[in-house]
């Protein structure tokens, strides 16, 4: 295949030694889609990021779970926001809340990662020494073969971030 200026990431043949970049502006090759192929293929993934929100979570429903382990170190600066939000999701993830999923397509994924946080298939850490501006994904490949491999820059692990 012959890559020309116009060629989508996504459409290009990659070797392992490859420098992919991933910086949201092709419509077809966003952080979103960098992370959700690697859940497909990561027995686990490291995400430190100076600011989270659920929409994250929500945008990578269906390909998360597939992760054995998901590890998120936070900074501070959003752990106010982030743990009121995820206490208020343990309190209205009832029948109410099922009820109300059919009409608010926000909340649909809410009691799966819930249920990831209170099972530790996700762990959510604060960064609380000091600013904590990283933007690093981490993947460890469920076949050593492919190894680890990692995504740093400026997408923060939102949903904004992941996308825009």
């Amino acid at each position: 295949m012959t890559d020309s200026p116009s060629t989508p990431q996504s459409q290009k043949r990659l070797g392992s030694s490859d420098l992919i970049i991933v910086d949201n502006s092709d419509e077809n090759w966003k952080a979103l889609t960098y992370v959700r192929q690697w859940c497909d293929v990561s027995r686990s993934i490291d995400i430190a990021t100076g600011y989270f929100d659920i929409g994250a979570l929500l945008a990578l429903d269906g390909a998360w779970q597939k992760v054995e382990k998901l590890r998120i170190l936070i900074g501070d600066e959003t752990s106010h926001r982030t743990a009121d939000l995820i206490r208020r999701v343990r309190q209205t993830i009832d029948q109410t809340a099922v009820e109300q999923r059919v009409h608010d397509p926000f909340l649909t994924g809410l009691d799966a990662i819930v249920q990831g946080i209170v099972t530790g298939q996700i762990e959510i850490k604060i960064y609380t020494d000091e600013k904590f501006h990283a933007k690093t994904y981490i993947t460890h490949s469920k076949l050593d073969v492919v190894g680890s491999a990692a995504l740093v820059g400026s997408s923060n692990f939102t949903y904004a971030g992941l996308t825009r």
